[in-house]
């Protein structure tokens, strides 16, 4: 920035009377750098975020913009910069060099500065536009939504059906990865904007969107996530108890309904969904949890730094096996038949494809199995 140059906070620059102003209009007169052509770690962020405006503005010891040049994309930074898997780092230049720069602690950083300094924290923006939106959902997708909308003008209301707002971010999420006071300081950031959130309320049923716009909602935005894990399909499933899919294994215990699911659990998958439900049941005092994953460690699409964290806490995984058959005795479940799998080319998500070894069949003893394959 020039010398000698000033700006305004945004919402001070919005409320002045007869501006026109917009929030990017604000960002490209504050910081002019922010709109050169993307670098290579800021087109590798989801979110768009600008990376070398932040780190540079950070550099300079100007944390406060730096914090606001990161807020005009992402209204998360204290949460991603605990839990986002920080692809632009992978494509950071520095890389060339020696090591990429520490974009993702970088975020934490400041997010932190914001906690430590409480005159940093927003005021309602003035409604500047008669039409309200309605948004059905208050994870990432509506909460994000919500911020750029109600920055806009526009009156907007997000319905919960959970107790809690914040969707897989409390729900989905294990406290000791993601503690709750970042969760709540952050969605506090949005209603203080003037979003209005009204949870345990359930938009579901015949009509449900059209009653939203019968009272007086202009557009609705449906964000309800993916919270139905999928099941395993295969024999046995079905004819069990002790069998439980990982979203809901997990919501269960983050919502404060903490129950020991068994003695001996098995997790099936290699995704974080996975990690975070071994890590979980371990803390719930189960003697012996273990991960069964059809490809190699190298196709784990989970974090290295989770996988590691795990291992370090007593979670075995036991790569290139799948369940083929749940096992049982009166109704319960007592173990899994497996088979071993071996590789070949890769598919259409990149990873080579497992294929099952003929005559591999072995049975596992577990008293619980969670399923981690996805969800949808």
């Amino acid at each position: 920035m020039p010398k000698g140059q000033t700006f305004k906070p945004f919402e001070e620059a919005l409320a002045e009377k007869n501006t026109s102003i917009t929030f990017d209009d604000h960002i490209d007169k504050a910081y002019p750098f922010a709109r050169i052509e993307p670098s290579p770690c800021t087109a590798a962020c989801p979110a768009g975020v600008n990376v070398k405006a932040y780190v540079s503005l950070i550099a300079s010891g100007r944390f406060k913009e730096a914090l606001e040049v990161v807020k005009v994309r992402n209204p998360f930074p204290g949460i991603c910069g605990r839990i986002c898997t920080h692809p632009c780092e992978s494509f950071c230049n520095r890389s060339q060099v020696d090591a990429p720069v520490a974009i993702c602690s970088l975020k934490r950083f400041v997010a932190d500065y914001e906690l430590q300094h409480p005159e940093l924290q927003h005021n309602p923006l003035p409604r500047t536009k008669k039409e309200k939106v309605a948004i059905i959902g208050s994870g990432p997708a509506g909460l994000t939504a919500a911020n750029d909308l109600i920055r806009k003008g526009y009156g907007v209301t997000i319905f919960e059906a959970l107790p809690k707002a914040g969707g897989m971010l409390v729900a989905g999420i294990p406290e000791f990865r993601l503690p709750r006071n970042i969760i709540n300081h952050e969605i506090d950031a949005i209603r203080k904007l003037g979003v209005e959130i009204k949870t345990g309320k359930k938009i579901t049923g015949p009509g449900a969107v059209d009653r939203l716009f019968k009272a007086g909602y202009k557009a609705v935005f449906v964000a309800v996530g993916a919270h139905k894990g999928k099941k395993l399909d295969i024999p046995g499933e079905e004819e069990y108890q002790g069998i439980i899919d990982a979203i809901s294994f997990l919501r269960e215990i983050n919502l404060g309904r903490k129950k020991k699911p068994g003695n001996k659990v098995a997790v099936i998958g290699g995704g974080n969904s996975a990690i975070d439900s071994a890590r979980t049941a371990l803390r719930l005092g189960c003697g012996e949890v273990t991960i069964f994953y059809r490809r190699s460690r190298d196709e784990m699409p989970a974090s290295d730094a989770e996988i590691k964290e795990a291992e370090s806490e007593g979670v075995k995984i036991q790569f290139l096996t799948t369940p083929v058959e749940i096992l049982g005795q009166n109704g319960k479940v007592t173990g899994m038949l497996c088979k071993m799998m071996k590789l070949g080319d890769a598919d259409e998500s990149g990873r080579r494809r497992p294929i099952p070894i003929p005559a591999s069949e072995f049975p596992v003893e577990v008293d619980t199995i969670i399923a981690a394959i996805s969800q949808q």
